[in-house]
């Protein structure tokens, strides 16, 4: 059973505002179009595929918000305790440094020694542009092998000066990194000579009224990194965000402008501006970044020209740029596709009811079945494998990593995924052949050469010690047939 905690009533008010801000949609229109985004949800949290709340707005006038959740009061919480956005904390980091830039204590395409010092000579050709951009070369913190809590400037620091020969040049490519942004954190800190969490609430927070947006555990200490996570908010403020957004409150429109190009690479290509994915949808510029943290998941999606705003925060996962995507079309009067399902979490509830061979054979029948509601991308195989990881299920685990390598030859993440469960399966040698893959697929994979290098070492000294001890096992032997007087 689910709850709504916003009423009809109130949202019928909200639609006779409606009425003179948005002409051309009538009260009854726009009440249809909250009702269809209601089933939806619903549709979703009956599948277990989502429990959040969702708000949308226009021009700055709400259309729709709600949260749905199993009871009334964890709905009412939903809506109004902040919630951990995750990496859509980055566009406020972002913000911060075109603020900076304005003011003339940063530019772009400066190199980011200069305002990070303790990385000089380490970050060659690296600007803040290519931070802001994730094209700097640099690895996200789980491919450095730093991804773990209670993470340190100086470990970030460190790690970089340690393996930066590895990494791929700047502009070479798209590859997001959170340790870039947290590079960023501590060139605002340096540029505007104030805490990044103090700059952020002085400069932003305060001025936008966002009362409810700050770090999840209070004021940060300044070792800690910052800059690519760690904020709350609620849906309430991030609305306010749009707004300021759209008003050109902190910085002016050709800043704000230039941000949203996405940056150029040499290989592949890219979305991703200043703190924003950016793309043309429907002839309209579409601006969106997501979150992920702490089982809490975050959405901003922003349609500049119909001035529509779609904000999104989840317990647990969800389909939240599919979500958004059908509630556009819903307010424009289109058919909408209904976001997928989760394969993962269909095939745990196989494996668990009848066993790993069934939830595999499910697998292969789903992706044989036409028009599938389930999505079959690589994540949702990886996401299933560290489910029965975690549940010390190794060798289930490692069928499906090793389903999944066969299904994405080329992703060096799902041969690390599996060079993982090998490994902490006490399988040495094949964790050492799927992370040598992982490695030759994508060479700056820090962690997989980290733990490759690891392996080998173990190998060395087992060998060394097995050598010692056959060669002792030698000698006492020789020694004895001679004290036999055997030769």
């Amino acid at each position: 059973m689910s709850y709504r905690i916003v009423p009809l009533t109130v949202i019928a008010g909200t639609f006779a505002c409606l009425a003179v801000a948005l002409p051309m949609q009538d009260t009854a229109s726009r009440r249809n179009q909250a009702e269809t985004i209601r089933r939806m949800l619903m549709e979703l949290h009956e599948n277990d595929e989502f429990t959040g709340n969702v708000l949308v707005a226009q021009a700055g006038t709400v259309i729709y918000r709600d949260a749905i959740a199993p009871t009334p009061d964890d709905a009412r919480t939903l809506l109004t305790i902040p919630s951990n956005i995750g990496s859509l904390a980055k566009t406020f980091t972002a913000m911060a440094v075109m603020m900076l830039a304005e003011q003339g204590k940063l530019r772009y395409d400066d190199p980011i020694a200069r305002h990070v010092p303790e990385l000089d000579g380490a970050t060659p050709g690296i600007t803040i542009r290519h931070l802001l951009t994730h094209t700097s070369g640099i690895p996200d913190v789980g491919d450095l092998a730093i991804d773990r809590p209670r993470l340190r400037q100086r470990d970030v620091v460190n790690t970089v000066r340690t393996h930066h020969a590895r990494f791929a040049r700047p502009g070479l490519s798209y590859r997001y990194s959170n340790t870039g942004y947290m590079i960023l954190a501590m060139a605002v800190e340096n540029a505007s000579a104030r805490t990044f969490d103090g700059f952020l609430q002085t400069a932003i927070f305060d001025p936008l009224d966002m009362n409810s947006t700050r770090p999840e555990s209070g004021p940060r200490k300044p070792e800690d990194v910052k800059g690519d996570g760690g904020l709350v908010s609620t849906v309430d403020d991030l609305l306010k965000w749009d707004q300021a957004l759209a008003a050109e409150r902190l910085v002016r429109a050709k800043t704000f402008t230039e941000g949203l190009v996405p940056a150029k690479v040499a290989e592949g290509e890219s979305t991703y501006g200043f703190g924003w994915n950016v793309a043309q949808r429907d002839g309209d510029t579409y601006m969106w970044h997501t979150g992920n943290a702490d089982g809490r998941r975050a959405f901003l999606g922003r349609r500049l020209d119909d001035r529509i705003a779609i904000i999104i925060l989840t317990k647990g996962n969800s389909r939240r740029v599919e979500i958004a995507d059908a509630i556009v079309n819903i307010l424009h009067g289109r058919p909408y596709d209904p976001p997928k399902l989760s394969i993962a979490r269909r095939l745990l509830a196989e494996i668990d009811k009848r066993g790993i061979d069934a939830g595999l054979a499910l697998y292969e029948d789903l992706r044989a079945t036409a028009g599938t509601r389930y999505d079959l991308a690589e994540p949702e195989l990886n996401s299933l494998g560290y489910t029965l990881l975690d549940r010390r299920r190794h060798a289930d685990a490692i069928r499906v990593f090793e389903r999944n390598v066969r299904q994405f030859p080329t992703s060096s993440n799902a041969f690390d995924s599996l060079g993982e469960a090998f490994y902490r399966s006490g399988r040495p040698a094949e964790a050492e052949q799927a992370y040598s893959r992982a490695l030759e697929l994508d060479p700056s994979n820090v962690n997989a050469r980290a733990t490759l290098l690891k392996l080998k070492s173990r190998t060395w000294q087992w060998a060394t010690a097995v050598a010692f001890v056959v060669g002792i096992s030698g000698a006492w032997f020789l020694l004895t047939r001679r004290k036999r007087g055997v030769t």
